[in-house]
Formats: structure tokens, sequence, C-alpha cells
């Protein structure tokens, strides 16, 4: 506990609580007065707050997850609730507040990152935050959904309820994700909400092989959108949460047990960069695809992150951060040298191949960006612009990143 310029900063007790989810439901606008059992979860010794004369002003938590990068598993904290009610705004608590918990995570045994959904991403950025993954979200009557070419899968979809369902689609899930970047691990309570609530009934469909072996699912919700008067189409809506597949057969068939609901006008699905979709549709621009930022990635401690993932070729290089006024022990020059799988990471005196910020890092660790483009937009120089094909390989990841959970 310490006090800085007439405030308090700690964590929340029982007492504190509620005076706390007050505050964060104000900041992001949430009206409703039935609790959130996502925002439940939220233990009071993940939390930090400022105090003013004894009542919560600002407020932050942070989850303990553990993320997919590339092939491997990274702990990370995912940093939540950060904001000010108006009247102690513009006082510098949001920056101690995430300061302290950039602290945090390095005294932190394992976690050596803090990832994000930025609700304004001008804040976090100036914080070394860089954009770890980018988004597409599509919205496309079925009608248009149709594929190039057909391959007639031989499986079948059908929905599943929760006691049957649950475990199919965890094993799913977790095999799914392993190649994968910015996914996390679920632990049990994560996976509440997939089946609905007991105010709101959502479903789970499984793709099922020709031996009946379950391949891929998606977990959506049912509901009524408005079309305009104009338009007298069907009015109902699918809103994919989870779209898991093992297999091409299983990624097409859902598409088509989707197309099925005669009553649906449109299927909204979240969706990486690399999406099949784009590639398979026959009418990829009716899918209306929005791309926008998604997942923030704050490298907190940078050899350990490096090396927390695979990489796409054998290489050495040495990474020079000059700058990070946050996370000051990440100031060096880094050499970094893989076959792939096992990386070693130093600090080194040699010439720097690659100068590069944290919010640069960020989004070359996660696959997000190329070294080529973030070279080319001034995100980092290089001393030898032709290694810069070499280097993209490197530092490629399997898929572009995306996470399937919000928090």
């Amino acid at each position: 506990m310490s006090v800085k310029r007439n405030f308090e900063f700690r964590a929340v007790q029982k007492d504190d609580r509620a005076e706390y989810d007050s505050v964060v439901n104000y900041v992001f606008g949430n009206n409703s007065a039935e609790p959130d059992p996502e925002h439940d979860v939220i233990q009071n010794d993940w939390t930090t707050a400022a105090f003013h004369k004894g009542k919560v002003v600002a407020t932050s938590a942070g989850y303990p997850f553990k993320m997919r990068l590339n092939g491997k598993a990274v702990f990370v904290d995912g940093l939540t609730d950060v904001g000010t009610v108006p009247g102690f705004r513009r006082r510098g608590l949001v920056r101690e507040l995430v300061t302290r918990r950039l602290n945090m995570v390095h005294e932190h045994e394992q976690q050596s990152a803090s990832i994000l959904w930025a609700s304004m991403a001008a804040i976090y950025q100036r914080f070394g935050y860089g954009l770890g993954s980018t988004h597409s979200s599509c919205s496309i009557d079925p009608r248009y959904a149709m594929f190039q070419f057909e391959t007639n899968p031989d499986g079948y979809v059908k929905n599943v309820e929760e006691e049957e369902g649950l475990p199919i689609i965890k094993n799913l899930y977790r095999t799914f994700i392993n190649s994968r970047t910015l996914d996390l691990h679920r632990a049990d309570i994560m996976w509440k909400g997939h089946f609905g609530t007991k105010k709101r009934k959502d479903y789970c469909a499984v793709y099922y092989d020709s031996d009946d072996q379950p391949q891929g699912y998606i977990t959506y919700r049912l509901g009524m959108f408005k079309r305009r008067e104009d338009d007298p189409g069907p009015d109902q809506r699918i809103q994919v949460h989870d779209y898991v597949y093992h297999t091409m057969d299983a990624y097409r068939g859902l598409w088509e047990f989707m197309r099925a609901h005669d009553l649906v006008g449109k299927i909204a699905v979240d969706m990486p960069r690399d999406d099949p979709a784009l590639d398979l549709m026959l009418e990829p621009r009716m899918l209306n695809l929005h791309t926008w930022d998604a997942l923030w990635l704050r490298i907190v401690d940078v050899d350990t992150f490096i090396k927390g993932r695979n990489y796409g070729s054998k290489g050495t290089v040495v990474l020079e951060i000059l700058e990070d006024p946050e996370c000051p022990w990440n100031v060096g020059k880094f050499l970094i040298d893989t076959d792939g799988e096992t990386t070693e990471v130093n600090q080194t005196t040699l010439s720097a191949d690659v100068t590069i910020g944290p919010n640069g890092l960020a989004s070359l660790l996660t696959g997000n960006s190329s070294m080529t483009h973030l070279v080319r937009i001034g995100r980092a120089t290089a001393s030898d612009p032709t290694r810069l094909p070499e280097l993209d390989t490197l530092f490629k990841t399997s898929y572009l990143p995306f996470c399937r959970n919000g928090f």
C-alpha cells in the first residue's frame, strides 16, 4: 500500500467491492441491474484501485491467463476494468495504475506480457502496447454464403445440449488452439455461458465426420434484427461466438448448417484475417468484412517472451530496444538464436540488426505484422534491408493471431 498525491493505491477488500463494481459499471456505461457473472469472476486481490478520502475513484484489474503463442503456452496478465470517474480524470491515475500493473507482471514468477481489449487504443499505445491482432467481422445474408466449389463432405451437423456437448467442444478447442496465437487456455469458469444462461438460450452445433467423430463446432445465439421497411426478407440473426474446426469439411459443413436456417437473414462471425471464407465464398464481397484493432499486447519481459514462442525457421538476429520508459529493464540489445523450437536470448554488445520499440515488437512477435511491414511504416529500422525476407520468415506464425475471448 502506498500514498501518492493524496491518493491511496491498493487492492480492493470485501467492503470496497460494491463501490469498485459501481465505478466500473459507470465508466463503461453498464446500466444493467443484473450482476455480470463474467465480471464477478475477478478476485479482489487481482484488482488495483485508487482511493481518494476512502472512496474508489479509479479502477484496474488483471486476469491470470495462459495464452498460446505460435505453438507454445505463455503466462500473461489480462488487463481490464481500467477507468476513472470523471471528477478525477487528467490527474495521472490511469498512468499510475497501468504502470503498477506492469511492475506486478515483471515481479510475477511466470508472466511476461500484458494483454487487453482497448476501449480507446490511444490510451494504451502510450504505455508501449502494440497491436497484437487485427480481426475481421463479417455480416452476410446466408443466401449469398455459397462456396465457389463443392467438396460434398460426408459428415453431418447436429445441435447438442450442455451435458453432452461441453466435454466435446472443450476437447476440440484445446486441440484447435495448440498451434495458434493469442487464443487463451480456458479454465472451467470461462466455459460458462457457451450454452446460455438461465435468462438466455445459446446454442452449440457440432460437426461429425462419416465415422461419427466430432471435428468442429460453433456456439451461437439466435435472435432478431431490424430490417429496412422496404426489405421483406427474413429477420432472424445468427451471432457466432466460437467457430472451431479441425478439417475443411467441418468448416464447410458448419457454414452449410447456418445457411439451412431459412428464416435467418444475417450471419455474423468474428474471424482472423486468414479465415478461409474470403478465399472460398462465391461472393466474398457479400461478407461485408469490417477490419478492426483487436487484442493489444505489451511485452513486459522481452527475453522471457521471445523464448516463449516457436519460430518459422532457424536463425540469429540482434534486436535493440533504445527506449522503454514503463519497463526500463527491457532497454538493450538482445541476441536471439533459435532452431525454430528452442530459443536462447542473451544481452549482447554486438551491432543491432534491427532497432525496434515495444509497440512494434509486440506486433512482430505475435505475427500480426511482418518485419518488412514494420520497417516500411517506421516502427522498426533494419541495418541491412536485404535480410528482411529472412526475418519475415523467422518471425512468421503458423496462423495469424486471433483471440476468441473477451474480458
